[in-house]
């Protein structure tokens, strides 16, 4: 279950539209020809982290046709809005002059604008995570198909799904070499900021840094520029921190209380090979995968094996059925601080369930096993 960080960019609010008549004094104007319109209102709304603010309006006419020139954007994100659900996203600047063909019952999937380059490129991006999406879509559909026609049981689905993980990661990480790739070559444009938060700032962080700097240096007083600044900035302190706990280096030391309220330090585990378990009681994938840590636990606890949960539950109630309900006899803490848990900024923590196995001198020996690969990796340490 993943933590998700992103410029909310999309939101959508309920509030009233009134057509904006601050004046435009730049030449801003949008031209549309719709389609399949019944004279519906048609609404420019711009998008922020605060909200959906409506900046203008228009009725498209008979021949389906509208004009807006009542507003100035300045650089950022906009929809072009029929209903709530009918609505195609821009990328606008002031004295911009866009023509807009679409089908008025699909704007989304059917539009086309001239005289918004950043727009345009915005639906190269959109092309891209369309076919990335039909792909993806085609795994889940094999696995689905699987499970009703084989009659597959819990350890067989399991086995199966961490078979399809592997050309999924391979499909993601092609596909996020392409993104990266036109984003490079995109580096002051607006429309790269939406695109970026698909790829792992892990493995992209140059990409990351590439596109704060060449978007600072074209917008350098725009709000969502600096916003996105705020966010390279958190991620470079967290890759920083992922560096820390390589494969190799020492486990930084873990101090948490128990469900008892006594604090239990990782340290005074040394002597074992521990499975730091990032786990919460609220977390599906995390109680999904607890029988087979189980397993694991049972088979190998005899050969000096030891398991520490660490949880990010914030309800300690929950927390304490949790363990009690999945019968873990293994350590428990948990500082019951959600996100902000001190675990979740030492370990770099991003999406749960994680785990981090180290030998019995403290050393980094794997991350991120699950499963099958589990159980094979403790048979491999605990000979």
């Amino acid at each position: 279950m993943k933590k998700i960080s992103l410029i909310a960019l999309a939101a959508i609010t309920v509030y009233s539209c009134s057509t904006s008549n601050s004046g435009n004094t730049s030449g801003f104007e949008i031209k549309g020809s719709l389609s399949n319109s019944k004279g519906e209102s048609i609404y420019l709304e711009k998008l922020a982290q605060s909200g959906v603010t409506a900046m203008d309006s228009a009725i498209i006419d008979e021949k389906g046709e509208f004009v807006m020139n009542h507003y100035s954007p300045s650089m950022g994100f906009y929809r072009l809005r029929i209903t709530d659900s009918n609505f195609a996203m821009l990328v606008l600047d002031s004295a911009q002059k866009i023509t807009i063909t679409a089908d008025a019952r699909d704007l989304g999937n059917t539009f086309k604008a001239e005289g918004s380059p950043d727009t345009k490129l915005f639906l190269e991006y959109n092309t891209l995570a369309q076919g990335q999406k039909v792909r993806t879509d085609s795994l889940e559909n094999i696995f689905r198909t699987a499970m009703i026609t084989l009659k597959l049981d819990s350890i067989r689905a399991d086995s199966l799904s961490i078979e399809l993980q592997k050309p999924y990661e391979v499909m993601v990480s092609q596909y996020s070499d392409v993104v990266a790739k036109k984003i490079n070559q995109n580096l002051s444009s607006f429309a790269s900021i939406m695109a970026i938060q698909q790829l792992r700032p892990e493995n992209y962080l140059d990409t990351y840094i590439a596109l704060d700097k060449g978007l600072n240096e074209k917008y350098p007083d725009n709000k969502d520029i600096k916003s996105f600044h705020g966010m390279v900035q958190q991620a470079q302190m967290m890759v920083a921190k992922t560096e820390a706990i390589k494969v190799g280096n020492e486990a930084p030391e873990l101090i948490l209380p128990m469900p008892n309220d006594k604090d239990l330090a990782l340290s005074s585990l040394r002597g074992k090979v521990v499975l730091i378990d990032f786990w919460a009681s609220w977390c599906a994938p995390c109680r999904k995968e607890l029988p087979n840590v189980k397993r694991c636990y049972e088979k190998y606890k005899s050969k000096g094996f030891e398991i520490l949960g660490v949880s990010l539950d914030k309800d300690r109630d929950a927390w304490l059925e949790a363990i009690t309900t999945e019968g873990l006899k293994w350590p428990q803490v948990s500082d019951l601080k959600y996100w902000q848990s001190e675990a979740c900024q030492i370990y770099a923590i991003q999406s749960i369930p994680y785990t981090v196995l180290i030998d019995k001198d403290g050393k980094i020996l794997a991350t991120e096993l699950r499963g099958a690969d589990l159980d094979k990796k403790l048979a491999e340490v605990l000979k």
